[in-house]
């Protein structure tokens, strides 16, 4: 409902969103009900998208009819280039978190947003604390340190270990914060790089690199959550723009313990060469010592790939939120999925599997 009241309003100049996804979500939602929503904005009602319950009426109360609004609205190319700076032609900047795995989604929020906006990625927060602030406008993971607890960067090359960060080395540090209220430390199991310093105050700028011991293993190996988000990252150009994934340990191949399964979805269909994709995520982790050495072994399977449909990840968010009663910027996609219910649910909506006889595929119109 947050997307139909925007709409209704053309003077907007700042948006802020907890999540890439969560903004993602709500340009989908302006697309799959865009008509619906101009014809609400033009009759001065609420459109009939989800059950309000009890806050239909009070919501009510904030809607007229603008035949002008609508009138403007349906001259605008629904998922042209650009096409959200037309229905909010002052906006000038969105705060919203794209780093780590939230920043797949950045070349799509451009596309739908276009070049003029600008697209910060300001705070560095878990639920514990706030861990640091953005630091570069134009870097949307860049951050510099600063909060009201105690934050302890550790080595974890030396069993967490403090350390003289002197000058940035490119080395990797585990977050331990101490917070003031009852002073109970946490590990927030996040690894960042010290990049640099401030030079006003000297506080360390920081680079948002993984969770730790998040991953995938199969036998003896460890394939970390910054692999895989590389790895998936680099099918874009062939396989297609990517928009969120997880994965499993796909048990359907005899002979092995398990496979490499990787859930995908796209933001608009295949790309020039989805064929290779499969040969792409083979090739890059054999890179991995662990896996190779498991892989030729026996141990693991060939990884597979199957693709969800459009809006998958979305449903999961709210399904999640159905049954838990989180709030949407705590429901988060997992990297690894190790839930029964989970995983039949995503096999649910996989449309098209992708093997090495994908080659009839790429010609059908509707895949």
């Amino acid at each position: 409902m947050n997307s139909f009241f925007a709409l209704m309003d053309p003077s907007i100049i700042f948006m802020n969103a907890t999540l890439s996804t969560i903004l993602y979500d709500a340009i989908r939602t302006i697309e799959q009900h865009w008509d619906t929503m101009i014809q609400a904005i033009e009759q001065g009602i609420l459109p009939d998208v989800e059950d309000l319950g009890r806050y239909r009426t009070p919501l009510e109360a904030f809607v007229r009819a603008n035949p002008a609004r609508a009138a403007e609205l349906r001259k605008i190319n629904v998922g042209s280039a650009g096409w959200l700076k037309e229905i909010w032609p002052s906006l000038l900047v969105i705060r919203v978190t794209l780093s780590g795995q939230y920043a797949s989604l950045q070349p799509k929020l451009r596309y739908h947003f276009g070049p003029a906006v600008s697209l910060q990625s300001v705070i560095y927060s878990a639920t514990e604390c706030m861990v640091g602030f953005g630091y570069d406008a134009n870097n949307t993971n860049l951050y510099r340190l600063d909060s009201n607890e105690h934050i302890e960067l550790l080595d974890i090359d030396k069993a967490r270990s403090p350390e003289n960060l002197s000058q940035p080395s490119g080395k990797k540090y585990e977050v331990f914060v101490t917070t003031n209220d009852g002073l109970w430390r946490y590990a927030l199991n996040d690894i960042v790089e010290v990049a640099g310093f401030s030079p006003a105050d000297g506080q360390p700028l920081i680079k948002y690199c993984e969770r730790r011991g998040v991953g995938f293993r199969v036998a003896g190996e460890f394939v970390s959550e910054s692999e895989l988000q590389r790895l998936v990252a680099s099918l874009s150009d062939m396989l297609g723009q990517v928009i969120e994934f997880t994965t499993e340990i796909d048990d359907r191949q005899s002979g092995v313990l398990g496979a490499y399964g990787f859930y995908i979805e796209l933001a608009d269909g295949f790309g020039p060469d989805p064929q290779s994709a499969l040969y792409k995520v083979e090739e890059a982790l054999l890179k991995n010592p662990g896996y190779k050495k498991y892989s030729e072994a026996g141990f693991i399977g060939k990884p597979t790939l199957r693709i969800v449909a459009p809006g998958t990840f979305t449903a999961y968010r709210n399904w999640k939120i159905q049954q838990t009663g989180f709030t949407v910027g705590q429901v988060k996609i997992p990297t690894t999925i190790i839930d029964v219910e989970i995983r039949e649910w995503l096999a649910k909506r996989v449309f098209v599997e992708l093997d090495h006889d994908f080659e009839a595929l790429k010609s059908d119109p509707t895949v």
